[in-house]
């Protein structure tokens, strides 16, 4: 996650923010076509639930595991602990529940009813805020600025001075 630049992150907290502001809730059952003719129910979400799902593959959130054996599934039910947890079991939790939408439609919106995807969401972005001043400054500084290479840059003085 940390190579994801804080402009993807800023889009994240943005899209975190507008759902965060939603009312009623951001998804429905939808059992009708547009023209009123009936269909398979699939729920629909709003842009805000879209772009926040965009988002978290653009930061690289979602984690390679057995997802579908993970206890933390029973753990963290209803967000309950999950507010509190390190942060590989909040991108854990967020890969079940976006990963789980692929198969079972309506999975994101139970996640928003019972405050597990927003509670997984605030987690991130607690974690995040914690480290975003070092992610922005020694990570994806401007070429030359970053910790890194002011340290070789320092390095290769000493070299030189050490030379002459």
């Amino acid at each position: 996650m940390l190579r994801s630049p804080p402009e993807c992150w800023r889009l994240l907290w943005s899209a975190v923010d507008d759902l965060l502001a939603e009312q009623p809730s951001p998804w429905e059952i939808c059992t009708q076509n547009a023209d009123g003719s009936l269909c398979m129910p699939y729920a629909r979400y709003s842009d805000a639930v879209e772009r926040v799902k965009q988002a978290l593959f653009q930061v690289n959130s979602r984690v390679r595991f057995d997802w579908p054996n993970w206890d933390g599934i029973q753990r963290y039910q209803g967000g309950r602990g999950l507010a509190d947890a390190p942060v590989a079991d909040v991108c854990r939790m967020l890969t079940v529940i976006t990963h789980a939408e692929r198969f079972h439609d309506g999975t994101i919106g139970r996640a928003l009813d019972d405050g597990t995807f927003l509670t997984a969401l605030l987690r991130l972005r607690k974690w995040y805020d914690d480290i975003a001043d070092i992610h922005a400054k020694h990570i994806h500084a401007p070429p030359g600025q970053s910790w890194i290479s002011q340290r070789v840059s320092d390095l290769r003085t000493f070299q030189a001075v050490r030379r002459d």
